[in-house]
Protein backbone atom coordinates (compact mmCIF):
# COMPACT_ATOMS: atom_id res chain seq x y z
CA UNK A 1 0.00 0.00 0.00
CA UNK A 2 1.50 3.32 -1.13
CA UNK A 3 0.74 6.30 1.03
CA UNK A 4 1.12 9.91 -0.03
CA UNK A 5 3.10 12.51 1.88
CA UNK A 6 0.10 13.68 3.87
CA UNK A 7 -0.92 10.18 4.92
CA UNK A 8 2.63 9.31 5.95
CA UNK A 9 3.04 12.60 7.82
CA UNK A 10 -0.24 12.27 9.67
CA UNK A 11 0.49 8.67 10.65
CA UNK A 12 4.03 9.55 11.76
CA UNK A 13 2.65 12.41 13.89
CA UNK A 14 0.10 10.07 15.46
CA UNK A 15 2.89 7.67 16.37
CA UNK A 16 5.08 10.45 17.79
CA UNK A 17 2.14 11.76 19.84
CA UNK A 18 1.17 8.32 21.17
CA UNK A 19 1.90 8.04 24.93
CA UNK A 20 2.34 4.26 24.65
CA UNK A 21 4.99 4.80 21.96
CA UNK A 22 6.73 7.34 24.23
CA UNK A 23 6.64 4.89 27.11
CA UNK A 24 8.12 2.15 24.92
CA UNK A 25 10.89 4.44 23.67
CA UNK A 26 11.70 5.57 27.22
CA UNK A 27 11.80 1.96 28.44
CA UNK A 28 14.05 0.91 25.58
CA UNK A 29 16.41 3.85 26.22
CA UNK A 30 16.57 3.03 29.91
CA UNK A 31 17.29 -0.62 29.18
CA UNK A 32 20.07 0.34 26.76
CA UNK A 33 21.66 2.63 29.35
CA UNK A 34 21.41 -0.05 32.04
CA UNK A 35 22.96 -2.58 29.68
CA UNK A 36 25.77 -0.14 28.88
CA UNK A 37 26.42 0.69 32.54
CA UNK A 38 26.51 -2.92 33.62
CA UNK A 39 29.21 -3.92 31.16
CA UNK A 40 32.67 -4.72 32.43
CA UNK A 41 35.78 -3.09 30.99
CA UNK A 42 36.49 -6.19 28.89
CA UNK A 43 32.99 -6.21 27.32
CA UNK A 44 33.54 -3.82 24.45
CA UNK A 45 31.29 -5.84 22.14
CA UNK A 46 28.36 -5.49 24.54
CA UNK A 47 28.91 -1.72 24.86
CA UNK A 48 29.16 -1.42 21.10
CA UNK A 49 25.93 -3.39 20.75
CA UNK A 50 24.19 -1.03 23.17
CA UNK A 51 25.53 1.94 21.21
CA UNK A 52 24.13 0.54 17.96
CA UNK A 53 20.75 -0.11 19.57
CA UNK A 54 20.65 3.48 20.76
CA UNK A 55 21.57 4.77 17.30
CA UNK A 56 18.90 2.59 15.69
CA UNK A 57 16.26 3.96 18.04
CA UNK A 58 17.40 7.50 17.22
CA UNK A 59 17.13 6.72 13.49
CA UNK A 60 13.56 5.49 13.88
CA UNK A 61 12.57 8.69 15.68
CA UNK A 62 14.45 10.79 13.14
CA UNK A 63 12.67 9.16 10.20
CA UNK A 64 9.27 9.71 11.80
CA UNK A 65 10.13 13.39 12.35
CA UNK A 66 11.29 13.69 8.72
CA UNK A 67 7.96 12.31 7.50
CA UNK A 68 6.13 14.93 9.58
CA UNK A 69 8.44 17.70 8.35
CA UNK A 70 7.98 16.66 4.71
CA UNK A 71 4.22 16.78 5.14
CA UNK A 72 4.44 20.21 6.77
CA UNK A 73 6.57 21.54 3.90
CA UNK A 74 4.11 20.12 1.38
CA UNK A 75 1.23 21.84 3.20
CA UNK A 76 3.08 25.17 3.12
CA UNK A 77 3.84 24.80 -0.57
CA UNK A 78 0.21 24.00 -1.34
CA UNK A 79 -0.97 27.08 0.58
CA UNK A 80 1.47 29.29 -1.32
CA UNK A 81 0.46 27.71 -4.61
CA UNK A 82 -3.25 28.26 -3.87
CA UNK A 83 -2.52 31.86 -2.92
CA UNK A 84 -0.86 32.49 -6.25
CA UNK A 85 -3.77 30.98 -8.15
CA UNK A 86 -6.27 33.38 -6.56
Amino acid sequence: MDLNSEQKGRRAQEILDDPVFHEAVDTIRTNILVQWNLTQSDQADEREGAYHKSRALDEILRELRILVADWTVDQSRNKIKKGREL
